[in-house]
């Protein structure tokens, strides 16, 4: 035996000699609902969510070097942050997404035989899937908890795990595999993680039951497959391709499984960047502007991990001070930014990826007033000590577009929604 450390938190493109990419990617595929919690964010849920984020890539990044022999630039990148410091359609399958606090969504998946429903972050910034135990106690009150004994296809790998974050330990369980249907489609023998002490950030009954990760196996906790690689080596897909939209509208957010939805995207901008390096969603960021001035530090190019787990545009400190230095009344509590609420429309920005530029909202750039009453609003990008020069493009980026993300050929698609 021995002990793993875990973490928590679509298109197949084809040669454009033979087929466009629209034409290729609207094959038949499967969608499932994203959905989303309706909540006030404060400047508490943004610490504690930079926190869970911060850790989440201290773990992925050691896992990096344990899986392949060598340290991904996040190895190096200091001391995590801490709390108070520094449905179907003709062309597809979908799973519909929601959302929880701080602007982060989630899907349903079954596992087991027979199969129980289980609701899981859907994150793209980490590589494996995690769900309640039945043996868990009051950590996971309100949650639906896995039974292994109870379904026929499930295997104990007699393999305990542990996801710590800094000194904490803040869960941990056994590893199994079983069956586990996404959007109809499903993973035979996948490993998974029943948790007996739940994550913190889950906790409560509205939040989802565990967390599946959507990022190459170079990242996974287990050193195991990931759940879409799983489906994608089944030869089942259509594509080995997944899509995204994540909308605070309803039914508006989908997880596409096995190709993508060109009803919700405008065709004509869809550009194709391709991963630099394998593991995380890592692609080029070309620049980012705001009214045209280049806010990055240096100016220039940089490399970005495209996560849909993380809620914000997220960068150093210094590139953030950059970004709103200038601006009338914007300020800084432990690097999170705010923005007077009447002016914080006039200064969202614009990222750059393979020469296509793409607007942020005014709607997914602020998140809101920082409490009740108050004047100032919290502005969406937003600084992390220890990053480097690289970008975590979260969700305040990514409800902007609609996200294709090719597992087969390493590559991520953005195009512009449909109005």
């Amino acid at each position: 035996m021995h002990i793993s450390t875990a973490l928590l938190t679509f298109y197949y493109l084809v040669s454009l000699v033979v087929a466009s990419p629209l034409d290729v990617y609207g094959k038949t595929s499967i969608s499932i609902p994203l959905s989303r919690i309706s909540r006030d964010t404060t400047i508490e849920d943004v610490k504690a969510h930079l926190t869970t984020v911060s850790y989440k890539y201290d773990v992925t990044s050691r896992n990096y070097a344990l899986n392949t022999g060598s340290p991904h630039f996040l190895s190096n990148r200091g001391p995590p942050y801490k709390l108070g410091e520094r449905s179907p359609s003709d062309d597809g399958k979908s799973v519909p997404l929601k959302d929880q606090s701080v602007n982060l969504w989630y899907g349903s998946i079954a596992v087991g035989e027979p199969p129980e429903t289980f609701t899981v972050q859907i994150d793209t910034g980490s590589a494996d899937l995690i769900i309640c135990s039945v043996r868990c106690g009051l950590s996971c009150a309100g949650h639906r908890r896995y039974n292994a004994t109870s379904s026929a296809t499930s295997l104990d790998l007699n393999t305990p795990f542990v996801v710590k974050y800094g000194n904490r330990t803040e869960m941990s369980g056994d590893e199994y595999t079983d069956e586990v249907e996404l959007a109809g489609y499903k993973a035979i023998n996948q490993t998974l993680g029943a948790a007996d002490t739940y994550y913190p950030d889950f906790t409560t009954s509205d939040m989802p039951d565990g967390l599946a990760g959507f990022a190459f196996q170079e990242i996974s906790s287990y050193g195991a497959t990931p759940l879409f690689q799983t489906l994608l080596d089944s030869n089942d897909l259509h594509q080995n391709v997944f899509g995204v939209s994540l909308s605070k509208q309803k039914d508006k957010s989908e997880l596409r499984v096995g190709g993508s939805n060109p009803s919700m995207y405008q065709p004509d901008t869809l550009t194709i960047v391709p991963v630099t390096v394998k593991g995380y969603w890592q692609i080029q960021l070309d620049g980012l502007s705001r009214n045209g001035e280049d806010m990055m530090v240096p100016t220039g190019k940089a490399q970005a991990i495209v996560d849909t787990g993380t809620a914000f545009i997220v960068t150093k400190p210094e590139n953030a001070m950059k970004y709103y230095d200038d601006i009338k009344g914007a300020r800084a509590v432990d690097d999170i930014w705010t923005v007077p609420c009447d002016i914080i429309g006039n200064y969202t920005p614009t990222l750059k990826f393979g020469g296509q530029l793409f607007p942020v909202s005014e709607s997914t750039f602020n998140l809101g007033p920082v409490h009740e009453n108050s004047t100032d609003c919290i502005a969406g990008l937003t600084g992390m000590p220890g990053i480097g020069e690289r970008w975590i493009i979260g969700n305040v980026f990514l409800q902007n577009v609609y996200t294709i993300f090719d597992v087969g050929n390493t590559e991520v698609g953005f195009a512009k929604l449909k109005l």
